[in-house]
């Protein structure tokens, strides 16, 4: 969709109530204050980022309140919101959060918060759907609110937020919803491990483990679909593996080359074509499963088949 723009230019005559109409109306079902309500001056510019909104927003002084009316009229969702310039003060959950320039803060869009900005300020605000952010994230909702800043990942998701830029998502290096899930995974990995005792996180990477044995013929196997068939979230599912030192691409490799070493040595496999071999195991280019093959083990697709055979 192209990129959209309101600005309270567009009302000279009235630009307060020009604004609350369009932020209520584009954006959010808000209540909205402010000091200067005769001189109020206001932009937002919203484009879609796949499965997430993005929205740039541009104010003067002001204070926001999502009340609970509001959020009954309005899809559920959470707001990823990075302060660009200007200060701004959020309450949500009994915590008040000061936001400074460059910080973001994870909002939980189906529970009452306040903004306030003392000052003129600029931001930029990622709508996700409570359904996208859930397959991603367990109980997101328990997080929120959610304060990133400093360094590490935590520092990443800032940098990619601070990156988006209304101009520039028109000429993306990858897809819009690409771009989104780049977002979604920095979040997961700013938002840190699921809390899970060791015994219940050995049982879901076993259980993980047999659905990636499961499906190794399908090539595009990924940890969205394995996390969505066991009913936990994609970031569950990455730290299942990661507190044994592994990861879900690791696994995957290391079952379909394991699984197309047991097919090469079967005698009863041995007029399928070491093509088909591959292709059962869910590689897709012959060339890059004899490359992997090889570190593995140390020898050929081929050559392994054959030394097998003479071994009998």
């Amino acid at each position: 969709m192209p990129a959209r723009h309101w600005s309270t230019d567009e009302a000279a005559d009235r630009p307060f109530s020009y604004w609350v109409d369009t932020v209520c109306d584009r954006f959010l079902e808000l209540d909205i204050d402010s000091p200067v309500r005769e001189h109020f001056h206001a932009r937002l510019d919203q484009t879609e980022l796949g499965p997430a909104t993005a929205n740039w927003l541009c104010a003067d002084a002001q204070r926001v309140r999502r009340t609970r009316a509001k959020i009954g009229r309005t899809r559920p969702s959470f707001l990823l919101m990075q302060m660009r310039a200007g200060r701004v003060e959020i309450r949500q959950a009994g915590r008040i959060t000061p936001l400074r320039p460059g910080e973001c803060i994870l909002l939980d869009g189906t529970q009452p918060y306040e903004v306030e900005c003392p000052e003129a300020t600029r931001s930029c605000v990622l709508q996700l759907s409570d359904e996208w952010l859930r397959r991603r994230v367990s109980s997101p909702e328990q997080l929120a609110p959610r304060h990133f800043g400093g360094s590490g990942w935590s520092g990443a998701l800032c940098a990619a937020v601070a990156s988006l830029e209304i101009d520039s998502c028109d000429h993306l290096a990858l897809p819009r919803g690409e771009v989104a899930e780049h977002i979604a995974a920095l979040l997961t990995l700013a938002l840190g491990p699921e809390p899970q005792d060791s015994v219940r996180g050995q049982h879901l990477r076993q259980r993980l483990l047999r659905a990636i044995r499961g499906g190794l013929s399908d090539p595009d196997l990924s940890p969205t679909a394995v996390a969505a068939g066991h009913h936990v979230s994609v970031r569950a599912l990455h730290y299942a593996f990661a507190a044994a030192g592994t990861t879900f691409v690791e696994e995957l490799m290391l079952a379909r080359l394991q699984r197309a070493r047991e097919l090469l040595a079967d005698p009863r496999m041995r007029a399928m074509p070491v093509i088909e071999v591959a292709a059962r195991c869910g590689f897709t280019d012959p060339s890059h499963f004899a490359r992997r093959f090889r570190r593995r083990f140390g020898i050929a697709p081929l050559a392994f088949r054959r030394a097998a055979g003479a071994s009998r």
